[in-house]
């Protein structure tokens, strides 16, 4: 049988691609290749930013919070003075031995009054400020703190006054202000037996 001759048979020419509209034929098209980049427009492209990530960068920066967190500060204040209990303690120098002189002095009185009215003291605390003269005399004594009682008091500023200080010795005397040594807050502290 001949099926090119017969007119019941399809065309034999193969099959045929159906016809498409007209706005599917220009979709339909292959895409043109773009040309091959050389390498100085491929690092071009890489160190450029674009028009639209120059604008999210500068949304970006314009919408930051406003929170903030809390910062605490300290204030440390202090400072270094010749007059005083020396702040290292250093007993091995002039000043020291002479401070060493008057705190054992004031001492051996206070322990003695102390023992004389123990039933009349209360436990606490108490501070004392004086000048001690080039001649071994207290001038300027005042209690600048005190938790416990008035016997208490009275026996603190007693062992001052009746305390035997020798004079200053001329060497300590010379890195010394014309009154005298300044001492500032000696202590006395008095605990409960127990």
């Amino acid at each position: 049988m001949d099926f090119e001759s017969n007119p019941y048979s399809l065309d034999s020419k193969g099959a045929q691609a159906q016809q498409k509209p007209a706005s599917q034929q220009k979709a339909a098209q292959p895409a043109a290749q773009p040309e091959p980049i050389t390498a100085a427009e491929q690092f071009a492209l890489l160190t450029q930013k674009s028009a639209s990530a120059l604008d999210a960068a500068a949304a970006s920066s314009q919408a930051r919070s406003a929170y903030r967190r809390q910062k605490e500060r300290t204030h440390i204040a202090g400072n270094i003075t010749n007059r005083g209990i020396s702040s290292v303690n250093a007993l091995g120098t002039p000043l020291g031995r002479y401070q060493k002189i008057v705190a054992d002095s004031i001492g051996s009185r206070w322990y003695t009054y102390l023992e004389q009215k123990r039933d009349l003291i209360n436990i606490g605390t108490l501070r004392l400020g004086f000048v001690v003269d080039r001649s071994g005399r207290v001038k300027n004594l005042k209690v600048t703190q005190n938790s416990s009682n008035e016997a208490f008091a009275s026996v603190c500023v007693q062992s001052v006054l009746e305390a035997h200080l020798p004079p200053i010795p001329e060497d300590v005397a010379q890195s010394l202000p014309s009154e005298g040594l300044e001492m500032e807050d000696l202590g006395f502290i008095i605990f409960p037996n127990g």
